[in-house]
């Protein structure tokens, strides 16, 4: 598998980092927190060893409740079988800040720099969602040159749609030149790490880049969020 994400220049957004921090207005960030946020951020810049790639497969059929792609597996998914209605095939994508990142972490734990490890972790988790935006956009170019539209990205963990399926994905990905693994609990090597699918949607649009899974998560208390809840009978495919 190619990476697509070779020479991109990871740069987190830093009001992005600020809010996932807890700091939703980056105003009232204190100084000395705003320092150590601006050396962290550029700091995963310099470790990142972004990849990316997908793999393109027909969905062969389905109900409510499930989807069947052409590999053999089924994904079980009200959720996710409501987001590909329309698709007539999906692109299993996977993104990776690069085991560097994971190793950085790591070391800042160990050596007890607190503030540090926070404020690099949450960059390098704004950064992989960065990852997955560019990724999907070559999704998004590729499916537009054959007349087609895409759906947003989903992943299993994401609200309505088990873990457990990833397993499944994995497979998908399988004798493929993948820098990522997936241990006996289901989490991902490097941990800075995205899996899940994106539909192909014949003849359809393209769906919004920066859309977000939020707006179909029901998780009600979550500090995160970035779009309200949208109930999934309020439409959320290229069309």
């Amino acid at each position: 598998m190619e990476n697509l994400l070779r020479g991109y220049r990871v740069e987190p957004d830093e009001g992005e980092v600020f809010r996932l921090m807890g700091y939703p207005d980056g105003a009232r960030v204190s100084d000395p927190v705003l320092e150590v946020c601006r050396e962290q951020i550029s700091r995963v810049g310099e470790v990142a060893d972004p990849w990316g790639g997908h793999v393109e497969l027909r969905i062969t059929g389905g109900d409510g409740d499930e989807v069947r792609i052409e590999s053999g597996h089924v994904l079980n998914s009200n959720r996710v079988a409501g987001i590909l209605r329309r698709s007539d095939s999906l692109a299993v994508y996977v993104v990776t800040l690069g085991s560097p990142a994971t190793e950085e972490i790591h070391r800042l734990q160990t050596e007890n720099f607190m503030p540090e490890v926070l404020a690099f972790d949450a960059a390098a988790t704004v950064a992989t969602g960065a990852l997955l935006g560019k990724l999907r956009e070559r999704i998004c170019t590729e499916a537009a040159a054959h007349g087609c539209g895409t759906t947003i990205a989903y992943g299993p963990g994401y609200s309505g749609w088990e873990i457990h399926d990833m397993t499944k994905l994995f497979s998908c990905l399988r004798g493929e030149e993948v820098p990522v693994r997936l241990n006996d609990q289901l989490m991902m090597i490097p941990e800075k790490s995205l899996l899940g699918v994106v539909g192909i949607v014949p003849g359809g649009r393209r769906e919004l880049i920066d859309v977000e899974p939020c707006r179909l998560c029901d998780l009600a208390r979550c500090s995160v969020r970035r779009e309200p809840y949208r109930s999934p009978e309020a439409g959320h495919e290229g069309a």
